[in-house]
């Protein structure tokens, strides 16, 4: 009798230890796989071809081909003259110098252009303007659509003034100089036979230094390479 309940208390005995030999086997895997799916999945990167990039933009400048120039120091002196209100009115030394003696005052040129408006693409004028006024306006005549002078064929124009009044002595080494271009493109009425020209270089009263004069073609061409 006690042999069999001995036998009987192995046999439980076992089962139980079998059991839970099963149960660490089961948690083991579960935990395995546990892992397995919380590893992060390593990612293999990618070839990208290198995009194209387009060659730069070549600048373009503007190159300005006097067709007339009048310097105040040659032959061109005489083709300009004194307009309305205009005092003391020179030309020496490289310069054209008047005083005002009121608020229109011009000078006028006397040459007989005879030029193509359409070859003429900008106008540049070098001046101090002495005056507190920064209007400047150039009149023109043609033998087309202007054949007098009158607002609409006119250029307006900006220019930087001073009232210091530089003179004319100390002109060459001003910083007050404008260098003003005047595109004619914008006035439909800039057609046909260029006649005279008129300047009114502010509508101030003081006075003026004049440069030179200029009445160019421009083109656009490619900027030389550094």
């Amino acid at each position: 009798m006690k042999k069999i309940i001995s036998l009987i208390l192995a046999g439980i005995l076992l089962t139980s230890v079998l059991a839970s030999c099963g149960a660490e086997e089961v948690e083991s895997a579960e935990d395995t796989a546990a892992v397995e799916e919380t590893e992060p999945e390593t990612e293999t990167e990618t070839e990208t071809e290198p995009k194209e990039t387009e060659p730069p933009k070549p600048k373009m400048v503007e190159v300005f081909t006097p067709l007339y120039t009048a310097t105040f120091d040659g032959n061109d002196s005489p083709s300009w003259k004194a307009g309305n209100q205009c005092a003391d009115f020179a030309i020496a030394d490289g310069y054209l110098s008047y005083n005002t003696t009121g608020g229109d005052s011009n000078i006028l040129c006397t040459a007989k252009f005879e030029m193509n408006c359409e070859d003429i693409h900008a106008i540049r004028i070098k001046f101090i303007n002495n005056t507190p006024n920064d209007m400047c306006q150039l009149f023109f005549t043609t033998d087309a659509s202007n054949t007098s002078y009158s607002e609409p064929g006119s250029f307006k124009e900006y220019a930087w003034y001073t009232d210091s009044g530089v003179a004319v002595a100390d002109a060459a080494a001003s910083e007050d100089w404008n260098e003003l271009v005047i595109y004619t493109e914008y006035n439909d009425l800039w057609t046909g036979v260029l006649k005279d020209v008129r300047i009114d270089l502010s509508a101030g009263e003081g006075s003026f230094i004049v440069d030179s004069i200029e009445f160019c073609s421009v083109e656009l061409v490619e900027e030389p390479a550094a």
